[in-house]
């Protein structure tokens, strides 16, 4: 509904087919925990396996994440929102991008929107790239009978100036509405009434090279609709079995608890005669003759025993062959969803393994967090860009400067280049096969060899700052210098 109505206030159409809002809507619903085949009715239980998968995606994605922006003074100004950035990616917001396919990232002039594909609409796309669409934004003050939404519309629009010239303008449009419930947009109002006051009704830009928005897409064929740009969830090839692990799941559980020893016992060896089963279970439990409370294990055989039988039931818990098909299952969902067989396991590898064997073991685990690392590294080049440009806007006596992604700025930093022109930004992120005794060791055999410094192994092993780690290795030098004389006198 709020789809519909923002774009007929802007007179435009949406490229998100319906087919893609209905997967949206279930990709939302599993995340959730709620996918259609859990009901009330069912008796399939819900372990929501999706969220797990999409965490670990997401760690993995952004394990040991840093973000450094340097190259000129604007750089410090980037680095601010960068350390708030990168809390919030490893945190959560990564993990709804794998949830839901994609999540915009956009600049709001003081920090940064992380914005859900619910409140937002793409309307134009370059070479399967959005670079156009419809912003939501809702508000209510509590005891207020008014619901308030704002509407920004942001996109290229090819401008003819008298001289003939054709100038590509970069346009945002705010409109702001209000509303008695939440069931509608409402009639439209003065945006000087709304705690949007301070946002300018229309803005047009040149020179805008990108937009002013980025897009952290998940680096997956869109297999729903096959025009479409946007991105699809995570584990959007993998539904199917992921209700199959649910059932298999349930099926353990269930004989678990079925599993229970239980004790048939017949009436007479528990009540005395004439006393009324009820009667003796007004304690909350069966007693026995005396009135002594009996094990909750213990069942009645009522109605005509002699008052001697007596029955032990121990059913048999077929465990294993039940994990082996839930660790077949979560197997199944890895594969699907682009991990390596063996990911997800219940009972994981035992015995210790070097970090080259899991390089090998896990080689298509490793290429697929690779290619969500660069649509990551994409997405966060664009949205530093798009920070910057408001920076410019609100610093317009500063020296203006250009972002370059790394390759680029390195390539010019390298022909000698002026780089107080020009910003960048640097990431880190550690192997997902790293192993920390493994490298400790290679670099220690670097150091005794002569090759890699001292200091710098202290600063990458022992946590030690620069100035300490200098400071400990040139004690180390002077300790081991050999001295002049007998027993070190001259």
């Amino acid at each position: 509904m709020w789809q519909r109505e923002a774009q007929d206030k802007f007179g435009v159409e949406t490229i998100e087919s319906d087919v893609m809002k209905s997967a949206l809507n279930d990709w939302v619903n599993i995340y959730q925990g709620k996918p259609d085949w859990i009901t009330k009715d069912s008796d399939i239980e819900g372990y929501n396996f999706s969220k797990k998968l999409c965490n670990e995606t997401a760690r993995l994605t952004t394990l040991m994440l840093k973000i450094t922006v340097d190259g000129s003074d604007r750089a410090k100004s980037i680095n601010k929102l960068m350390a708030g950035y990168v809390d919030r990616m490893k945190n959560e917001e990564c993990e709804k991008a794998c949830a839901f396919g994609y999540i915009v990232l956009k600049p709001n002039g003081k920090t940064i929107d992380y914005v859900m594909p619910w409140d937002f609409e793409s309307t134009h796309e370059t070479d399967g790239k959005i670079d156009g669409g419809i912003f939501h934004d809702h508000h209510h003050e509590p005891g207020d009978k008014w619901y308030y939404t704002r509407l920004e519309y942001q996109r290229f629009e090819d401008w003819r100036v008298p001289q003939n010239n054709d100038v590509r303008l970069y346009r945002i449009t705010n409109k702001t509405y209000k509303s008695t419930g939440t069931n509608g947009i409402g009639q439209e109002c003065n945006i000087k009434e709304t705690v949007w006051a301070d946002y300018e009704e229309d803005m047009a830009f040149t020179g805008v090279e990108r937009p002013l928005f980025s897009i952290l897409k998940m680096p997956i064929a869109n297999n729903i609709d096959l025009q479409s740009p946007l991105g699809v969830s995570v584990f959007s090839n993998a539904i199917r079995e992921l209700e199959g692990l649910d059932i298999a799941w349930t099926r353990l559980d269930d004989e678990t608890y079925d599993s229970q020893h239980i004790t048939f016992l017949g009436d007479s060896l528990i009540e005395e005669p004439g006393t009324s089963v009820r009667k003796r279970r007004s304690s909350g439990g069966i007693v026995d003759k005396i009135g002594r409370a009996l094990p909750r294990r213990v069942r009645i055989l009522p109605g005509s025993t002699t008052g001697e039988e007596y029955h032990e039931e121990t059913p048999s818990l077929q465990a294993e062959d039940r994990i082996k098909i839930v660790n077949h299952r979560l197997d199944m969902v890895g594969v699907k969803c682009g991990y390596s067989p063996g990911w997800f396991v219940l009972d994981g590898r035992t015995g210790r393994i070097t970090a080259t064997q899991v390089e090998a073991d896990n080689q298509e685990t490793i290429d697929y967090i690779k290619h969500i690392r660069d649509a990551f590294k994409t997405a966060t080049d664009g949205l530093i860009y798009a920070i910057g440009f408001y920076l410019d806007l609100e610093n317009p006596n500063d020296l203006r400067t250009v972002y370059l992604p790394e390759e680029e700025y390195k390539e010019l930093e390298a022909a000698g280049e002026d780089m107080k022109y020009y910003y960048t930004a640097h990431y880190a992120l550690q192997d997902i096969t790293y192993n920390f005794d493994e490298d400790r060791l290679r670099h220690w055999q670097y150091v005794q060899a002569g090759k890699y410094p001292l200091y710098k192994f202290y600063m990458k092993f022992e946590g030690m700052s620069e100035d300490e780690a200098k400071a400990v290795a040139e004690e180390a030098k002077s300790e081991n210098e050999p001295k002049e004389g007998l027993f070190g006198e001259e």
